[in-house]
């Protein structure tokens, strides 16, 4: 599962509660919020039964914020091209239908399915376990965005096919991975891995 914002979060958390044996990568763009997503990461963690775990992360090479579906849309292409080249059957997607609009999940469920890959969506909506997950790992202060985006009303941010393609491969380059012994507060280590690489 790939993790670039609250709602991925806790999309990856429901996959590891229902029972899926996860492979976790973070896409962020900005150093800011790079240590939000580690502390997401960290609560998150600490769900899966391995005593280690290997991280990946990968620095989306923009200069300003995504407009939501487009970050959707480069985290998937990036998590599909993961998938294929590590020979992953499944993906987990941090979207839901009854959120984004169909087209736009459609058009994702079908690039999975092209590279032979069984697309996975653990959120069906935004019901009060969705919510329950999100205070299991520290979301509270986030709970109103969450809310936010089962109303929101995404706007086109149609880029062209062979400059996201571009986006994807350059992220794709930037691949870090981090080992960690999970314990208590793995954020500082983690982190402290992430930037000493870039």
């Amino acid at each position: 599962c790939c993790i670039f914002d609250e709602l991925s979060a806790v999309s990856c958390l429901e996959t590891i509660k229902q029972g899926f044996d996860v492979k976790i990568i973070v896409c962020y763009s900005k150093d800011s919020e790079l240590l939000h997503l580690v502390r997401m990461v960290n609560q998150i963690i600490h769900r899966t039964v391995k005593p280690k775990i290997n991280l990946e992360f990968y620095k989306i090479p923009v200069n300003k914020k995504l407009a939501s579906l487009l970050l959707a849309e480069i985290t998937t292409k990036v998590l599909v091209q993961i998938a294929t080249t590590n020979s992953t059957k499944r993906i987990s997607l941090g979207l839901s239908p009854l959120i984004h609009p169909v087209d736009f999940v459609e058009s994702l469920i079908k690039q999975a399915y092209n590279k032979n890959l069984v697309p996975y969506f653990p959120l069906s909506g935004l019901d009060d376990n969705v919510f329950e997950s999100a205070r299991e790992i520290g979301l509270e202060k986030y709970l109103d965005r969450i809310k936010k985006l089962g109303g929101s009303r995404f706007y086109d941010s149609k880029q062209p096919a062979k400059k996201i393609e571009k986006i994807v491969e350059e992220s794709i380059t930037s691949k870090k991975t981090v080992s960690v012994n999970v314990g208590q507060n793995n954020v500082h280590e983690i982190l402290d891995e992430v930037r000493s690489n870039n």
